[in-house]
């Protein structure tokens, strides 16, 4: 039956204060959600690079394709004041000559290259009773001294005292009137613990060495492979090819050689042409950078490593056998394919046989068979050890391959000098206006004085391919004072922090290239918050904490053209 004509419903258009009304609620709702949910910001600068980018020039080398990000070269600042002098390409600035980061091979002179603008990402906001900060948080505040928004990495928390020894990060609950607050004692005592990260986070904070997939596609008559075979006539491919081969049947060893040290060298941080100001001339070392080439800050090496190898057998099962010696031990990943099992051991490296490993954890896998690639990969950092098949965590771990040192015995562990002597020569350096490793440099910022790590893969079982060798290595917070012309907080046992119930210590993934808790001095504090929040130089108060930082929703777009036009293939969470 037709409904009838007068019963039939009809929408009224809606008047002006219904629009109003409407368009004020979506005002308010969009505020409200803006300033307690989430908020986006903008990367400016390079301080967290390469976890998160700020303006930058991205390279593709020729020699290989390997795609990386340098910091903005468009203008050269004077000291610290950031104040542009030279237009890149002018009479005194020379074009960009960037080093390709797997092969430390220059690439052609670069001109008028456009700035990829910075990362645009969602910040998730604290609220309070719901959400607390916590370690390795990616996280937006507002910097104590000149009040602006910052984004760090939060690695110490309230209630807490924190070391930074040998690029990494310990920690120890505070007890007012029972904990030590400063002197050689203090990192002596029993109670610190190395804060170890989750694997998803390890993953990200992870920087590339070298991988051999980026070996020159044509011959390159200066090109080195860092790492060497001790038997060259039965390997083929380690210098001109992606894939390595080997057709022995004896035990055979791959090797990092001495040609590339294994240090924190950052590639985001080749900031100024690669010449030395003498003679014109590319550095004999890519990947050593005197002060004067430009380098913001000395390297340091490194024992915190990943090592990763694809192997795949072509007659039988091929045992491997990761190692890393370091910090006066040889520390081992076992990976037997016959009996099934993998294993992660450790031994002083003064010693030798069997009888002097100690297995920290075992277990049980399936792989290293003809015909079948498989991945390993062996981790050592932040004082454990991992063991990787396939992807697959088959043993170690940060609990069950754990090894604990103090910080006095880190520091004994990853230096020349013991740690008596070190502080022997503080003492002797000090005076009334000087206080080394306080209020100037210290022995624990001496480069020179840090052991080198050692890198070989062992292989027993016949002849095999090798798709890929790679090393990564962990972020290493430097104790380098000469960044900012100001000793570091944290990196000396009479100057490190001890934080209140509502401070945070926070670093930048690009370590020589922040300016973070390690370097706020009081004189810099800005005077509304020394007044009002907290007079405490390095550490931010609970109040000036914002968010964490959660995903790069709009990835660098290219600056200076008709439209911003993000990268979508480099949208990704933070970690």
């Amino acid at each position: 039956m037709p409904i009838p004509f007068a019963t039939m419903s009809t929408k009224q258009p809606l008047g002006i204060k219904e629009t109003l009304t409407s368009l004020m609620i979506a005002f308010m709702m969009a505020f409200i959600f803006r300033g307690f949910v989430i908020e986006g910001f903008i990367i400016p600068t390079g301080s967290m690079a390469p976890t998160l980018m700020g303006k930058h020039v991205r390279f593709v080398s020729p020699h290989n394709g390997y795609d990386w990000p340098t910091g903005p070269w468009d203008y050269s600042g004077r000291g610290n004041t950031g104040e542009p002098l030279r237009r890149q390409g002018t009479a005194d600035f020379p074009p960009l000559t960037p080093t390709d980061p797997m092969t430390g091979l220059l690439i052609e002179p670069q001109r008028d290259r456009r700035l990829a603008a910075g990362d645009r990402v969602f910040v998730l906001k604290y609220l309070p009773g719901l959400q607390h900060p916590k370690r390795w948080d990616v996280v937006v505040f507002k910097n104590p001294g000149t009040h602006e928004n910052f984004i760090k990495r939060l690695v110490g928390l309230p209630g807490e005292q924190l070391a930074l020894v040998d690029g990494d990060v310990f920690t120890r609950a505070y007890a007012p009137g029972k904990t030590s607050t400063s002197g050689p004692h203090a990192w002596r005592e029993p109670d610190w613990r190395i804060a170890r990260k989750d694997e998803r986070t390890q993953r990200t904070m992870f920087q590339p060495v070298f991988d051999s997939r980026y070996t020159p596609v044509r011959a390159e008559p200066t090109y080195r492979p860092p790492i060497s075979p001790d038997d060259a006539g039965a390997w083929s491919g380690v210098q001109d090819a992606t894939l390595w081969t080997y057709t022995g049947r004896e035990a055979t060893t791959l090797s990092w050689n001495d040609r590339r040290p294994i240090t924190d060298y950052y590639a985001y941080n080749q900031g100024r042409p690669d010449r030395d100001r003498t003679t014109g001339l590319p550095p004999t070392n890519p990947f050593v950078r005197p002060e004067d080439l430009g380098a913001i800050a000395p390297v340091y090496p490194v024992s915190d490593l990943a090592l990763r190898i694809a192997v795949e057998p072509t007659e039988s099962p091929v045992a491997v056998t990761p190692t890393i010696t370091a910090r006066g031990l040889v520390l081992q990943g076992v990976v037997d394919p016959v009996s099934g099992v993998a294993t992660v051991r450790m031994r002083p490296d003064a010693t030798e046989g069997v009888n002097g490993w100690t297995d920290l954890d075992t277990g049980t896998f399936d792989g290293l068979h003809p015909g079948a690639v498989t991945e390993v990969e062996f981790w050592h950092v932040d004082q454990a050890l991992w063991l990787f098949v396939d992807g697959r965590l088959v043993c170690g771990g940060p609990e069950r391959g754990a090894y604990a040192l103090t910080p006095a015995q880190r520091i004994e562990a990853a230096m020349v000098p013991t740690f008596d002597e070190l502080v022997a020569v503080d003492e002797r350096m000090a005076t009334e206006s000087n206080r080394p490793g306080v209020t100037s440099a210290g022995a624990l910022a001496r480069n020179d004085q840090y052991r080198n790590a050692r890198v070989r893969w062992e292989f027993a079982g016949g002849p095999m391919r090798v798709h890929r060798v790679e090393l990564e290595r962990d972020i290493f917070y430097q104790p380098a004072p000469q960044r900012f012309q100001r000793a570091t907080l944290g990196a000396h046992w009479d100057h490190f922090p001890t934080l209140s119930a509502e401070q945070f210590f926070m670093c930048g993934d690009n370590s020589p290239n922040s300016e973070d808790s390690r370097y706020w001095r009081d004189e810099d504090m800005n005077p509304w918050v020394r007044r009002n929040i907290d007079a405490t130089p390095g550490v931010v108060n609970r109040d000036l904490v914002v968010g964490r930082a959660f995903i790069v929703y709009f990835p660098a777009p290219l600056s200076g053209g008709p439209i911003l036009a993000p990268d979508f293939g480099r949208l990704r969470w933070i970690w």
